[in-house]
């Protein structure tokens, strides 16, 4: 019985033993700096895009200057010179905690502007400043500037065996777990809010909330809403992950579809509702799910395929034998046809141009005869959408022709997997036809490959 006790003893002493080499080791590093620049980028943007108005909406005598509700620095004297010196210092520390220059003492400062702004403009905010005024606050004792800072430059070398050095790193780590643990509740009670909600549970949530102005992008709405199927799966599929994503981040390998599945979720709210700074702040917030390994390992990726791209284009550029290099471009060779009349097209062509690092694309005007003749595509169709044909003579048009050219361009890979869940989803392509039926064109003659003579425009039919 003695014996038990004393193994039970020494398993707890070496858990404890563990966690704390565990959190007493540099982590989260990276994460933190990177929320930082994103937060901090945020904070300087809200007070940038109603700084022309500041005076209506804050000021003394503004529409929110009289606010007695929200304790702020702002309702300590009510002048208007005060306020000024509160904005301006609001915006100045915003950016100093965006280049990391004195990160303790500057996080404070800007944490205590912000809380005061945000309490004083709470009838401007979309619901990011909730966690926005709380991950600041964690953020306090956390090390924001290790990396991406000026104080990161002026570091000295640390002596990593002391008690202080692994005190910092305790009260970091604590930091960043519990801005992770604050965004799981947010995301678990918010799912488990929705199941309760007779509108999420049938599924027209998402249907509803975007027939109402204040949620609703007047040029989008109408094509999140041409599919009910999709609207359907979108909306169970909001209420699935936010419900499963505090277990899907505790293994690795689940973590990555989690936060890349919330990070398109909050990429629709911010393009199909509007709201801006909520879904770039809950973006933000999913960089401190990652270690620095982890941030290393992608940084590593990413280096091997630039390098992979560029030793393909010098390879290609300076090969001997130029019959095969000629081969290999034929082979993935694509024609793409659009409309030579189109300034807009004639200047996106010329654009794309400059990122067809292995001319493997060559963009013809379908108002030529002899082009339209070749390739036997009535004018009505080519007017249409785009077209491209790969060198066996298969057509694409519309997002599918976008995406085929973009394939063909490395820099522009970035772009890919927003057109193909476009595409999935259904409003890819009219998206792109939305865009074709605004275009305007000019009459024959009045057009080069370059340019249009703007004089004389004609909205197309």
């Amino acid at each position: 019985m003695m014996d038990n006790n004393v193994t039970n003893l020494e398993t707890k002493q070496n858990i404890v033993e563990k966690f704390y080499i565990f959190m007493s080791q540099e982590r989260f590093l990276k994460g933190a700096s990177l929320a930082r620049i994103g937060l901090g980028l945020i904070i300087l943007y809200n007070y940038i895009i109603v700084y022309f108005q500041r005076n209506v909406l804050y000021g003394p005598n503004g529409i929110l200057g009289d606010n007695s509700i929200n304790y702020s620095l702002y309702n300590l004297f009510p002048s208007q010179w005060y306020f000024e010196l509160l904005y301006h210092a609001g915006m100045f520390f915003a950016f100093l905690f965006i280049v990391g220059y004195k990160g303790r003492i500057v996080s404070i400062i800007n944490y205590i502007l912000t809380l005061s702004f945000i309490r004083q403009g709470f009838l401007m905010t979309d619901g990011g400043d909730n966690l926005m005024y709380l991950l600041l606050f964690y953020l306090l004792f956390a090390d924001t500037t290790a990396y991406y800072s000026w104080d990161a430059a002026k570091k000295k070398q640390k002596n990593r065996s002391s008690f202080s050095y692994q005190l910092r790193n305790i009260f970091h780590n604590f930091a960043i777990v519990a801005c992770i643990i604050q965004v799981c509740i947010l995301y678990f009670i918010s799912g488990l809010y929705q199941v309760k909600g007779d509108m999420w549970s049938n599924g027209t949530a998402l249907y509803y909330i975007m027939q109402t102005d204040i949620f609703a992008n007047p040029y989008l709405t109408s094509i999140a809403l041409s599919n009910d199927t999709i609207m359907v799966l979108v909306t169970y599929a909001s209420i699935l992950i936010k419900l499963a994503f505090p277990f899907l981040i505790i293994n690795k390998r689940t973590k990555y579809f989690a936060v890349i599945s919330i990070v398109f979720f909050h990429l629709g709210i911010g393009i199909f509702m509007g709201l801006v700074t909520f879904s770039l702040t809950m973006i933000i917030a999913e960089l401190l799910l990652f270690t620095d390994e982890e941030y290393e390992k992608f940084s590593k990726l990413t280096k091997d395929m630039k390098n992979k791209i560029f030793s393909k284009q010098i390879k290609l550029q300076f090969t001997n034998n130029k019959e095969k290099e000629d081969m290999l471009v034929k082979s993935k060779k694509v024609i793409v046809l659009y409309d030579g009349w189109c300034p807009l097209c004639i200047k996106s062509v010329n654009n794309l141009k400059r990122f067809d690092l292995f001319n493997s694309i060559e963009f013809l005007s379908f108002r030529d005869s002899k082009i339209l003749k070749k390739y036997n595509t009535d004018i009505q169709t080519l007017e249409k959408r785009m077209h491209s044909f790969n060198s066996k003579g298969k057509a694409n048009q519309g997002i599918d022709a976008f995406i085929q050219i973009i394939q063909r361009m490395p820099l522009l890979w970035i772009l890919l997997p927003f057109l193909y869940i476009a595409k999935i989803l259904g409003f890819g392509q009219h998206l792109y036809d939305y865009i074709a039926s605004k275009r305007k064109i000019i009459p024959v003659g009045q057009c080069n490959d370059k340019e249009c003579n703007i004089n004389y425009f004609t909205h197309k039919d």
